[in-house]
């Protein structure tokens, strides 16, 4: 591989979920579920308040592994994610990936590897977890 990555190298970055996160991401996706919208609807079916978009914190997930772990020119293939707890506006969220094997090439000659996903809240609790398949040039 070109791109000197290793198992057990990690990365994590965090982020603090706005309002405005989640109207852009209702606006980009055409997903206005009231359970990410409506604090009322939320309130009257025993949510609490509003879940935050699971694919919004997944986004973030995109980041890591584009401009980070791998980094730039690194492709995301495949993903298993558990979606554990729900995040609320205003929670910050850590995203931490860590890198478990290697596969030197597959069928189209491209560099695999593989990260464990963790995702927390500013509790420090589980929100979300799994792994993906990443190619590295």
């Amino acid at each position: 591989m070109s791109v000197m990555i290793k198992t057990g190298d990690t990365f994590s970055l965090e982020k603090t979920i706005s309002p405005e996160m989640v109207k852009d991401f209702a606006d980009f996706s055409g997903d206005y579920n009231p359970v990410h919208m409506d604090e009322m609807y939320c309130l009257e079916h025993g949510l609490g308040s509003r879940v935050v978009h699971g694919m919004l914190i997944l986004s973030f997930l995109s980041t890591l592994i584009g401009m980070h772990l791998p980094g730039p020119g690194a492709l995301w293939l495949s993903q298993s994610i558990d979606f554990i707890s729900p995040v609320r506006i205003g929670d910050r969220i850590k995203i931490t990936g860590k890198v478990t094997d290697q596969v030197q090439t597959n069928a189209l000659g491209l560099n695999i590897i593989v990260m464990k996903i963790e995702i927390t809240n500013q509790l420090g609790q589980k929100v979300s977890r799994g792994t993906v398949k990443v190619s590295v040039k």
